[in-house]
């Protein structure tokens, strides 16, 4: 009996983290001509599960059950390694329970499709907020500031021709990001453990960031 519940948990993982293989069939079966669109698009999805239920000697509705109990596993450990909120945990769970919208797999693959041109967009927009407050701290208007980096400056270089401290510079950046991560957490856009893993990432690196030229 665990050998089964373990293969139908093995089996529950590929169907919801692989959920792209059943639409490229539920695709492909789209193009038969004579069949009525909403027999093409359920037709395949239940086809595989059921051929997957009986290759492992279960009925379709225990591996339903099964797959439904594993992807509320992984929302479970997406919320608490910090992955994603509690809201976007709500939201996941009331479409797995209700088995409206996309599943799991579908949502998690989109995450890791978006996922570069996601990191890309904070790195922009992170650095443009260190700029911000780099000049704040310096009393320059952010384009001046990048001006001189474009230059080969450091933000370190700047500071120090203006006579302030680097040390201020410094607050000032950390000052300002601890204030727009809080917002983030409070309107429920990240968890405060995803914050405090971000600002000891910016504590651990800001000294290279601000001593940092064009040429490095």
């Amino acid at each position: 009996m665990k050998l089964v519940t373990k293969l139908v948990a093995t089996a529950a993982v590929v169907i919801v983290l692989g959920g792209g293989a059943i639409g490229g069939i539920g695709h492909a079966s789209a193009q038969e001509p004579g069949t009525p669109q909403a027999q093409r698009q359920g037709r395949p999805k239940l086809d595989v599960l059921g051929k997957l239920a009986a290759n492992l000697n279960i009925t379709l509705e225990q591996l339903k059950s099964a797959i439904k109990a594993t992807e509320l596993q992984i929302v479970d450990e997406l919320l608490a390694d910090g992955t994603i909120t509690q809201e976007q945990a709500d939201k996941i769970t009331e479409k797995i329970n209700s088995s409206e919208g996309p599943g799991l797999g579908k949502l998690l693959g989109r995450r890791h499709q978006d996922g570069q041109q996601g990191q890309e967009r904070f790195r922009k927009a992170a650095r443009r907020e260190i700029i911000q407050s780099a000049a704040e701290a310096i009393g320059i208007e952010p384009k001046e500031l990048v001006a001189e980096l474009k230059d080969g400056k450091s933000i370190a270089d700047v500071a120090a021709e203006h006579s302030v401290p680097l040390d201020d510079v410094k607050a000032q950046i950390t000052e300002d990001a601890t204030a727009r991560l809080a917002e983030l957490v409070a309107d429920g856009k990240l968890t405060q453990e995803r914050a405090d893993q971000m600002l000891q990432k910016l504590a651990d690196n800001l000294d290279r960031i601000v001593n940092a030229s064009k040429d490095d």
